[in-house]
């Protein structure tokens, strides 16, 4: 099964991009969204990102998965 979630891109250095998935960085490729840009909110499946999102089609993922995976209730933005 892969999971994906969606991640706040901070930088974007040619075809590798460092997000913020849920309070850790990664480092994820970009290969799939060549248009991705800092401060882009991304779907990331696999060490991929394969979708930009609005941020509030962004927010709305995360509040399901948090949700779906929590008792308490989702607090401000997408991680």
């Amino acid at each position: 099964m892969c999971l994906t979630e969606p991640v706040r891109v901070l930088t974007v250095d040619g075809a590798i991009a460092t997000v913020d998935a849920n309070g850790k960085r990664r480092h994820v490729s970009t290969l799939a969204v060549p248009q991705v840009r800092a401060g882009d909110w991304a779907i990331l499946a696999a060490g991929l990102l394969v979708r930009v999102l609005e941020p509030d089609v962004a927010a709305e993922i995360a509040a399901a998965l948090h949700l779906a995976t929590h008792d308490d209730p989702p607090k401000g933005e997408p991680a």
